[in-house]
């Protein structure tokens, strides 16, 4: 009489289609993982539920330090428009005055030049106004 063990190894599960091999019924792969590998996954669930918390705090913790970073940019920024403008303005007024003490020393050259040429008129005037009138006289002379 055949045992309970030699009945039930008639039903053990057999590779896939291929040499012939003993008797039993086609395994069932997919069964067989969910019922080996559906416990170890049901643990990971919450793991999961976890990597999202950490994933969204992530996020969240990169939004704050983006406008944190924007804030400071924009500190940044406006610290550099108004040192700016104050090193334009320092420099405008530096041009003005070096322009200011160039029309000053044009001025006083231009006072110095014009005594110079006052001083040489002075000198020749008398020269000329002989040399002028005795042009005139010639020419009176002439049309008498």
């Amino acid at each position: 009489m055949p045992q309970l063990r030699d009945f039930l190894s008639r039903f053990r599960p057999a590779g896939a289609p291929g040499s012939a091999t003993r008797a039993g019924v086609p395994a069932d792969r997919s069964t067989e993982l969910a019922a080996e590998v559906g416990p170890v996954l049901a643990l990971l669930d919450g793991a999961q539920a976890e990597c999202a918390g950490i994933i969204e705090q992530a996020r969240h913790d990169a939004d704050t330090i983006t406008a944190a970073a924007r804030a400071q940019a924009a500190v940044i920024a406006a610290d550099g428009d108004r040192r700016a403008r104050a090193a334009r303005a320092e420099a405008a007024r530096q041009l003005m005055a070096l322009a200011s003490n160039d029309a000053v020393a044009m001025v006083v050259l231009a006072e110095q030049q014009a005594a110079l040429i006052r001083e040489r008129s002075a000198q020749r005037m008398p020269a000329m106004v002989q040399l002028a009138v005795g042009q005139i006289r010639e020419l009176l002379a002439e049309e008498r």
